[in-house]
């Protein structure tokens, strides 16, 4: 561990020299340390107020009684704007969602920045954050926002305010609050996303004239395909994520289910009919009623790199006595047809069951072997866990997993970096990794890139398919921000980042920063 405390050390105390080039009309310098080509070449306010959850966290037992006053209480966490699939480069713009702050406010927001000229454009949608299940006085972290332009059409995508909803009646879970709006899809009219800055406006989005539609301002659609007859194809899903494939065709998937009974479901946009399928199962849910011993949870990601859509996920069972407290396992699977459907295989490209019922078929590891505990509930694997692929198929996936009890005395916490190098048959998995929160790659490299303890953006860089990070960029002066959410594009880093502050009403900025990679 000696050569990764020293990198970590050097992560966080590191200063240097300015390292910024800018965009004109719209950026603040930052000083910082660069190395390999990789610089800042802009940052760009976008919001004076983002919606940020400043209260006091809920639980079941407490989320009745919410503050009435000023502060945000919140389910979950923090974070909602700057959060999930928030920012998407198309051309010379880059698109952006948020919510608007603070408390009373909480429209859904969309932002353009022209990266040419340096003006932002907000559209103000009328839907407000629905809090949580359906109290606005409770902040959800999980109703993100995913964002989507389609480069056919220049179309304008947006799923939003979401977590598992379904269309229940005034006794059920959500007492009929979502009645005909468990889902919410807003889109645009064709080229929409190339429009002159006076056009950017809400008037290029298409209004929700159905007969479930909430009234003349209503942008929100039940459906994807248009037609009401597919509504329970689009109910109890949640964390929106889009896709743009090598040939421009979009693709969005979400999570059907809870935390131990579900499932990842995606679908496709079809640019010229501008219409979008029914959701497609990556795995069955409620695998019992398939032959599994057990019903299972994925806690990960889909997502489309190096030309495939691939899921890599940590399993949550609903088996509550095991040791594990939460999730355990790491699993991987691709496909090799171009939307995803069929042609999924694991690893070692051997073909798997579709839609997947038993885990064991794409299991690459077991964290929790690096812990002993036997116990019940002994093992926590949560937190810290992300992969990637890629151009040259190295496969790389970073995991943490400790003792469920902090006290104990034989605690143990272990970072695990498991990773495939290309055209290798197994997965070398090495502890000589101080863990992140993402993985990233552009080209045939990794990223590591976050923020450090004083709430400045690093990078850190490692070739693929090796565990020899080192630290390649450290802003060390400037916005001290909070959080952020990033979109990677032909070597460029798009860092969406809500600034440091007090109150549930903050700014935002957009870091754009140069890899240095082919």
């Amino acid at each position: 561990m000696i050569r990764s405390k020293i990198m970590h050390f050097y992560r966080l105390m590191v200063t240097g020299f300015f390292a910024a080039t800018l965009l004109a009309g719209c950026s603040s310098t930052q000083d910082g340390v660069a190395t390999s080509g990789v610089k800042l070449e802009s940052q760009t306010k976008i919001s004076d107020g983002a919606l940020y959850f400043d209260g006091k966290k809920l639980n079941h037992s407490t989320f009745k009684n919410p503050s009435k006053g000023t502060e945000y209480d919140y389910f979950f966490g923090r974070k909602i704007s700057a959060h999930g699939d928030a920012v998407k480069p198309y051309k010379h713009y880059v698109f952006m969602t948020w919510y608007k702050g603070g408390k009373a406010n909480r429209n859904v927001m969309l932002s353009r920045l022209n990266t040419t000229t340096g003006s932002v454009k907000t559209i103000e949608f009328p839907h407000r954050h629905t809090g949580f299940r359906g109290d606005p006085l409770v902040g959800e972290s999980h109703n993100t926002i995913g964002l989507a332009i389609s480069p056919i059409n220049g179309t304008i995508h947006m799923v939003y305010d979401m977590h598992a909803y379904v269309d229940d009646n005034e006794k059920g879970r959500f007492k009929g609050r979502f009645v005909n709006d468990f889902f919410r899809y807003s889109y645009s009219i064709p080229g929409a996303a190339e429009v002159a800055d006076e056009d950017f406006t809400l008037t290029q989005f298409v209004k929700d004239t159905s007969e479930v539609s909430q009234g003349d301002d209503d942008y929100k659609h039940l459906t994807m395909t248009g037609d009401l007859a597919d509504k329970q194809n689009f109910a109890a899903l949640t964390y929106p994520k889009f896709f743009t494939t090598s040939d421009g065709t979009l693709l969005l998937y979400m999570r059907w289910g809870g935390n131990n009974n579900g499932a990842y479901y995606f679908n496709k946009y079809d640019a010229e009919s501008q219409k979008w399928t029914t959701f497609t199962p990556f795995n069955h849910k409620d695998q019992k009623t398939h032959g599994n011993p057990y019903n299972w949870g994925l806690y990960g990601k889909m997502k489309y790199v190096n030309g495939k859509l691939r899921v890599g996920f940590q399993q949550r069972s609903a088996d509550n006595n095991d040791r594990y407290t939460y999730q355990n396992g790491v699993y991987y699977a691709y496909s090799d047809h171009p939307d995803g459907l069929g042609q999924w295989k694991n690893h070692k490209d051997e073909a798997m069951t579709w839609p997947l019922v038993n885990t064991d078929e794409i299991k690459v590891f077991e964290p929790g072997d690096y812990i002993d505990h036997q116990e019940p509930n002994s093992v926590h694997i949560s937190g810290g866990f992300d992969w990637t692929v890629t151009a040259k198929e190295d496969i790389h996936f970073i995991t943490q997993v400790y003792s469920t009890n902090r006290k104990r005395k034989d605690f143990k916490h272990v970072a695990t970096h498991a990773y495939k190098p290309a055209g290798a048959e197994e997965f070398i998995i090495s502890t000589d990794f101080t863990g992140a929160d993402s993985i990233y790659t552009s080209g045939d490299d990794v990223f590591i890139i976050g923020l450090n303890k004083d709430g400045y953006p690093y990078v850190e860089k490692a070739k693929g398919g090796t565990n020899d990070f080192v630290s390649v960029y450290t802003q060390t002066s400037g916005t001290r921000f909070l959080h952020g959410t990033i979109h990677i594009s032909k070597g460029k880093v798009y860092y969406y980042l809500m600034e440091n502050g007090k109150g549930n009403s903050l700014p935002l900025h957009l870091q754009i920063i140069d890899l240095g990679v082919n």
